[in-house]
Formats: C-alpha cells, structure tokens, sequence
C-alpha cells in the first residue's frame, strides 16, 4: 500500500482517525511545508495528519518536532498535529507521547475489516491474497540415454521449494559465503554511516568510498573454487558509475534529496530517478534499489535483472523484470515475503538469488 493509498482511503473515512472531522484539503502548503491531510475537528479546530503508509521511525518525530516549532510561531493556538501510520511500535509510541505527540496506529488488517464492513470494493486491490510460493518446481534437465545410439532427451525434475531451500543451505557454497557474511553486513553498515552523515554535502570521494565499501571482492567457494571479485561486478563497474563522478555535487545532491524524499511513494521516486530533471546517466535501476537498501534494508532489497529472474524461480507468477518503479514493488514485496518464509537475513538476498538458488 503506497501513500497515496492511505491518504486515499483516511480522506474518505476520516472517522478512522477520529468521529467529527471534515475534510479541508490534502497535499497543502502551510507555512512554507506540504502537509498530506487538512482536518477541521468537531470544535473547528485545524488538525494536521502526517500518513505513514508503514511504521512510524524515529525519523518521522523528528518531522512532526519541526512541524510543532514552526506551529510555535504562528497565531492559532488550537492547530492540532497528529502522526497516523500503519504501524506504531512500543518504542516509538513511548518517544510520541512523552514528547506529547498526538498519534494513531491504523493497521493494515484493520482497514482491510472496516472496508469489508462499509462493503467498499474500490480499494480491494490493496488485499489481495499474497502470491503463493510455487508447490513445486520443475526444472529440464537434458540427459543422454545411451543405448545403441546416443539419444538426447529432456526430463522434467519436480522440486519441492522447502527441498531447494534446504539443498541450498546445506551447501558448501552457501557455508562459505555466511563465512563473509559478517564483513559484508559491516561494509554495508559502514556505508550507510557516510550516506546518512553528508546527506546534502556529499561529494565525490563520499560515494567512491561507498562504492568501495559495497563492492569489496569478499573470498569465498564457489563450486570447489576460491574466487575474489568485485560483488556487484556489472552493476558498478566504471562504465556504469563513470557519470556519477562526472556530474556536479549540486546534481548529485539533488538526486539524493529525491531519493530520500518520503512524501513520495517509493515507485513515483525510482520512476523520478530514472527520468529527467534527476537522471544520471549509466545510473540503473539497480543502483537505486542499492542505495534504498543501504539506507533501509529491513523494507527496501535491492533489484536488478539476475536477483529478479533468481526469485522467479520461487515466485513464477510475477511479471518479468521490467525497470520501473511499478514493478521494483513486486519484486520487492515478494522478496520480503520469501526471507520472511525460509529465514533468510536481507543481507544475504543478493547472494541468494544471483547465485545461490540457480546454483543449487
């Protein structure tokens, strides 16, 4: 559910958040910042909703905090402010209300049953069933029988998913790649400290040491051998990124700022990324998805063509990879769905599915 869908559904229903309110406006400007929803409460008082289509962070009371000095300053004492999102967890409730901000959790499975109770079908389409992990997998095989003549033949295997995962954990591959586990998770960690801590002054040499540290050639088995090469190989080889040095920090830092620009919806940014004013050129998609994952890992994977087409392999049924934003939410919820299923940590999904799964 992106935004916009909530936004959607809480302008229709505002009771969801509280009996009595009226509709003033959606995505308004007042002083000087765009807000999602203008509310006017029972006591015709002002009540500003931020909507968090996901669990409120840290971050998002730091957001309402501004909202709350710039509140300070003008002259309607009775503006309310409220943070609505999907999901509140404890620790962030408790930071909410000792910093005396109004909020609401409205969960997904609660919104699903009260659309069901209102019979409204027009948002169905956010609760359909999840795609189902494939019963079995078939994979041809060509084999020779040898008779008195050589006769090629196809063969199909039916493999049980439980059965690939558990052949694939048991793996020497797979053993020798959780022995780097460990110092790929810091690179990355690493990597994010630099992003967050010049976000709006990054330069050259930042993003060089963050390619550097992403791309370490970790030394690991791969079918018998020990190899050691960049881990992304294509996806930031020098053609690729070359522009990226190219281009002035102004640039860069307003491709960044669109990245992290949380009032849009995660397809409408990559989309945005991917087409002028922002563009960069040789700057995939998969670069993009690599620098949400560095930021957010826990909701955002990274995605180019082998890890779509490795978890294709589990999930047949999702369209064929397409460099879009539409199609990066797919992916990406499914991705999360299959690491939630078999016990796999974010970390290890690029392996896994450029890989290790086509391996096993």
């Amino acid at each position: 559910m992106t935004e916009k869908d909530f936004e959607d559904i809480i302008c229709k229903y505002p009771e969801l958040i509280e009996e009595g309110l009226m509709l003033d406006g959606r995505q308004v400007r007042m002083y000087g910042r765009r807000i999602d929803i203008l509310f006017k409460d029972r006591f015709e008082r002002k009540l500003i909703v931020e909507l968090i289509a996901g669990p409120i962070k840290d971050g998002h009371i730091g957001h309402i905090l501004s909202y709350e000095g710039l509140l300070l300053t003008v002259d309607d004492p009775s503006l309310r402010v409220m943070l609505v999102g999907t999901e509140v967890p404890p620790n962030v409730q408790k930071s909410l209300d000792y910093h005396s901000i109004a909020w609401k959790e409205i969960t997904f499975s609660f919104l699903k049953g009260f659309l069901q109770d209102k019979q409204d079908e027009s948002f169905s389409f956010l609760f359909e069933e999840e795609l189902p992990v494939k019963t079995d997998i078939v994979i041809q095989q060509n084999f020779k029988l040898i008779e008195n003549t050589n006769i090629v033949a196809v063969k199909d295997v039916i493999i049980k998913p439980e059965i690939l995962v558990s052949r694939l954990k048991a793996s020497e591959n797979y053993k020798s790649f959780q022995s780097i586990l460990y110092l790929k998770i810091g690179n990355e960690e690493k990597a994010k400290e630099i992003l967050e801590k010049n976000i709006g002054k990054l330069n050259h040499e930042h993003l060089k040491e963050v390619l550097k540290l992403v791309d370490e050639p970790y030394p690991y088995t791969d079918n018998g051998k020990i190899v050691k090469r960049p881990w992304f190989v294509n996806l930031l080889n020098k053609p690729n990124t070359k522009s990226l040095f190219s281009v002035n920090v102004e640039k860069i830092n307003e491709w960044f700022s669109e990245l992290r620009n949380e009032k849009l919806p995660i397809n409408k940014r990559i989309d945005n990324l991917l087409a002028d004013p922002y563009k960069i050129k040789g700057i995939s998609v998969g670069f993009i998805t690599l620098m949400f994952y560095l930021l957010d890992k826990e909701n955002n994977l990274i995605w180019f063509r082998p890890q779509h087409n490795g978890l294709k392999i589990m999930y047949p049924e999702i369209e064929e990879f397409k460099p879009c934003g539409s199609n990066y939410l797919l992916f990406n919820e499914a991705a999360k769905k299959f690491a939630k299923k078999f016990d796999f940590e974010h970390s290890e999904l690029d392996w896994i599915f450029s890989v290790g799964l086509k391996n096993t």
